[in-house]
């Protein structure tokens, strides 16, 4: 029973079952439910970032009621000790100035070198080489006085990433270790790029696998229009239920669409992107990446200049319509 991992005031029940929920809107299919940590029983997390300024304008745009239950941010074990602490210091100060003490943050914990550059650590933070970030990144969560969640090596099958599925596992689990050994409130992710990585089957993903007993949620990313309609993204839900694990899409944005073409820009990515949360009974949280990539592209170096604008507060049609999504009752936001 992994909630004894947990501190009391965080403990939920930890049931292994599979029922299926009333359904709480017309057209939803009804949720699964597994009883993970930090799972709702019949709805879905709303989620939103990736920066601060990003997560304000999403949730300013949406107005109350609306606002988003989980902040998405991200460091990395090949950070200093001293850059992991003034992460972890930025990111609480982040929280307390968007006010509601609910606030789930969702932390992507990467396990490559410093300078991101596609060199895997993963067989070192395995063999206790990290043992000093992975303490730093421990008191950051504890600092933050909230339950989180942490994608731990997101995107593991990537090739950018560099991870090996032996070390990798090895490394997702002495990250856990470390959580559950300090009793952290922390929910434990396995996030596949999934699509972005290109189509490589359920059974080389498996690869990666640590095991049930590591891992609270499973996580996929979602970005570009026809991955909605792809055979992995639903193989990969379906392969959750058999785990009996809930699933969080972790990182999505309308790539490569944008929201400047209103309807167009909808009905091309939006409305499928929706429909297929509503017709995933795995799928427990979803969380989106409200950005204009040519921006983002110039200030980190990246090439994402041609993904487009997804700012949904830049176009009132597409505004208007997610609003009227996230009124729907399948959505959990903050203080809800």
């Amino acid at each position: 029973d992994s909630s004894t991992h947990f501190p009391q005031e965080f403990r939920i029940d930890y049931v292994r079952v599979y029922d299926r929920a009333s359904t709480v809107s017309p057209g939803v299919v009804p949720r699964a439910y597994f009883g993970a940590y930090l799972e709702p029983r019949d709805r879905v997390l709303h989620g939103a970032g990736q920066d601060p300024d990003g997560f304000r304008d999403y949730s300013a745009a949406l107005g109350a009621g609306r606002q988003p239950k989980i902040i998405m941010t991200y460091i990395g074990l090949g950070k200093s000790v001293a850059e992991i602490t003034e992460w972890g210091r930025a990111l609480k100060l982040q929280l307390e100035a968007a006010g509601p003490a609910d606030i789930l943050p969702q932390i992507g914990v990467s396990m490559v070198n410093g300078n991101d550059n596609g060199t895997g650590i993963d067989a070192a933070v395995a063999e206790g080489k990290r043992h000093r970030e992975i303490a730093a990144l421990c008191d950051a969560v504890r600092s933050l006085g909230r339950p989180v969640f942490v994608r731990i090596g997101y995107e593991f099958e990537g090739d950018w990433n560099g991870y090996r599925p032996e070390s990798y596992r090895k490394a997702f689990v002495r990250v856990t270790q470390a959580f559950r050994g300090r009793h952290l409130p922390v929910a434990t992710v396995w996030c596949a790029a999934v699509m972005s990585a290109g189509d490589r089957g359920m059974t080389r993903l498996l690869a990666y696998y640590p095991g049930d007993e590591w891992v609270d949620w499973w996580s996929l990313d979602l970005f570009s229009a026809d991955e909605m309609s792809a055979k992995l993204p639903t193989a990969f839900c379906e392969e959750a239920g058999r785990h009996h694990k809930p699933v969080m899409i972790g990182e999505s944005t309308a790539r490569y669409v944008g929201v400047h073409d209103g309807q167009k820009s909808w009905d091309k990515w939006f409305a499928p992107y929706f429909a297929f949360i509503r017709g995933r009974p795995e799928i427990k949280a979803f969380c989106y990446i409200d950005w204009d990539w040519a921006v983002w592209s110039k200030k980190l170096g990246f090439t994402w200049n041609d993904w487009l604008d997804c700012r949904i507060e830049q176009d009132k049609t597409v505004l208007d319509l997610y609003r009227k999504e996230m009124d729907s009752p399948l959505y959990r936001h903050v203080s809800d």
